[in-house]
């Protein structure tokens, strides 16, 4: 984690905050103009943060990290359900088609 990445900030602030894992995942702090090699070679080759192991397996990409943790982690879903998701765009929708007919 590094504390100037807006990126990995959004992933610890939404895991913490609304799934309540902050004793379940631990944050490593990166310097980011001068990252150890052993982050590259060890934790996640593309050389970018954020990134979580879990279960042997070591992502990265904010939003993927997010789509992970509400799929792999107890709590409160963080992501709209496609019934809420399809109910939001078809109302968006009509109110974009009804906005030009006046």
């Amino acid at each position: 984690m590094t504390y100037t990445c807006p990126f990995a900030q959004r992933v610890w602030w939404i895991t913490k905050n609304f799934k309540g894992l902050q004793d379940k995942i631990k944050l490593v702090p990166l310097n980011l103009q001068n990252r150890h090699a052993w982050y590259k070679e060890k934790v996640y080759p593309a050389n970018k943060v954020p990134s979580l192991e879990h279960n042997g397996k070591v992502m990265g990409e904010s939003i993927d990290l997010i789509k992970y943790v509400d799929t792999n982690f107890e709590g409160p879903s963080l992501l709209p359900n496609v019934t809420s998701l399809q109910l939001f765009t078809a109302l968006t929708q009509c109110r974009f088609l009804n906005s030009d007919r006046r």
